[in-house]
Order: structure tokens, then sequence, then C-alpha cells
């Protein structure tokens, strides 16, 4: 018998918990039916509707994404205006679309480590701890001192992405944080750690100032590519799953381009 959306909703709930979401935050089934049963599926970061489109056109009907459609209450839904456009595409399509957010940032394994590993720095521990086995960020330490520049090529050609340095690139650290998505909010924190330097994304302007005037070195990235990588470990978890129950769906990943066109 063939998987039903609901047993990927139990899945996700155990390996990343609902109780780990943030107050406010939008997890869970967003589009579709629990009962529906699954003939593939379609990992992406974002619900855009070149999202719903490919899959679509794949034929997987069940799209799990990290940013969810909706945040908040709709005042209309119009057909010609997004977010309705794609809602309205995805009913007609018969698609299904599972979002899971905060949870997926707090793991382990989440964004964060998969930016990590995809850099191939081995991480120590998280940066702001909850509970245990979860929190926000990771820490990696380095056996030598590395110039900021250096950590920042290194990110630019690995992630093939542009980078953006606040702070003084000839400086040397020995201890890095990284938090994928929007991490601005861990500098702090980092501070009570002795550590001096943030891979991230979306810090704004004064923020920025504020940095550089303290010291404090940021390496930004594009958020999407912070957050894809996240993706592939997402997509073994969910083959490793099927696997147990003897199931055999097409599984893929869709990396979008970024908003940002560099000129």
């Amino acid at each position: 018998m063939p998987p039903k959306v609901k047993d990927f909703y139990i899945f996700l709930e155990e390996l990343a918990p609902l109780k780990l979401a943030e107050k406010g935050d939008v997890n869970g089934l967003q589009i579709g039916s629990f009962e529906e049963e699954v003939r593939g599926i379609l990992l992406a970061i974002n619900p855009t509707l070149e999202t719903f489109q490919i899959a679509s056109a794949k034929n997987l009907n069940l799209i799990i994404t990290h940013h969810p459609l909706f945040y908040r209450p709709l005042a209309r839904v119009c057909k010609e205006e997004y977010p309705g456009n794609i809602l309205y595409f995805a009913i007609k399509e018969k698609l299904n679309l599972l979002s899971w957010h905060t949870p997926l940032d707090k793991v382990s394994f989440g964004v964060s480590e998969a930016l990590a590993q995809t850099l191939k720095w081995k991480t120590e521990d998280f940066v702001l701890k909850e509970e245990q086995g979860y929190g926000y960020g990771r820490v990696v330490k380095f056996k030598k001192y590395v110039k900021l520049s250096t950590l920042a090529n290194q990110v630019k050609r690995t992630l093939n992405t542009w980078v953006m340095v606040v702070g003084d690139p000839e400086s040397k650290i020995n201890k890095i944080a990284l938090c994928g998505g929007s991490g601005g909010f861990l500098k702090e924190h980092l501070l009570k750690q002795g550590i001096q330097t943030l891979l991230t994304s979306d810090v704004k302007y004064h923020q920025a100032i504020e940095a550089r005037e303290s010291g404090f070195n940021y390496i930004l990235i594009d958020h999407g590519i912070s957050e894809s990588l996240l993706l592939d470990t997402l997509k073994k978890k969910i083959i490793a799953f099927l696997n147990t129950k003897g199931l055999h769906l097409p599984v893929e990943v869709f990396r979008e381009e970024s908003p940002y066109i560099i000129l």
C-alpha cells in the first residue's frame, strides 16, 4: 500500500519534533490532505510557483519545503496574485505541501550542520543550546589561526556563491560559528563564548555597522544557499525511512535560483 501524506508528517515529527518550533512559526500540512497517497516527493527550500510546477511535471505529488507558504492569515486569495496563484495551481494539480521550518534549524543534523559538512568543517557544539541535542548554530574550532579573507574565499569557492564580509579581512581567527538562514541574533551569545566571527545571512545595515565598530566579523552568504544544503541530508533520511517500510518512491531535490542578481 502506498504511503500517505500523514506518514511523512509523522516521520518529520519524529525527525524534528514540532515542540522545537519558535512561537508563531508555521509548520505542518499547508495544502492538501493527510489521507492522500504519495506518488513521489520534491524537496525544496521555498514553496514557489516554479517549485509546484516542477513537482507537477514530474508527478511528485508531495512537496516538502523548509519555508512555509502561509506565515499569517490571508486577507484574500486571488488566482492572479501571490500566494493565491500557487494555492489554485496546487489544488488543480492535486499537490500536497508539508512545511518544516525552525525544528529543522535546531536539530543536530540541521541547516547549520549541513552547511559545516559541505565546507568540511568539524563542529563541536551548538551556539545557543535549548534542550539536549537541540539548538541554534554550530561552533567550529580550527587547529591554527586563519585569515578572515581566506575563510570567506573558501566559502565562496565551495558554495559557488557571492560572499560579503563585515570586519577586517586580514584579521586572524581560530574559531567561527555558523548559522544557516538569519543568524544575526546569535552575536551576543557568541561574544559571551569568546567567538568573534559568524557565517550566516541577512544581517541588517545597522547590525553590520555595530559589528564592525566592535570588532565582530560576519561572513555573509545567500539565505537560500545557506539552508539548501539541508535538502540532501533530508533526502537521505527519507529514502532510509522508505527502505525500512520496503517502499520505493522517487525523491528529488529542487534548488531554485537566488532572487538576488549580482550585476
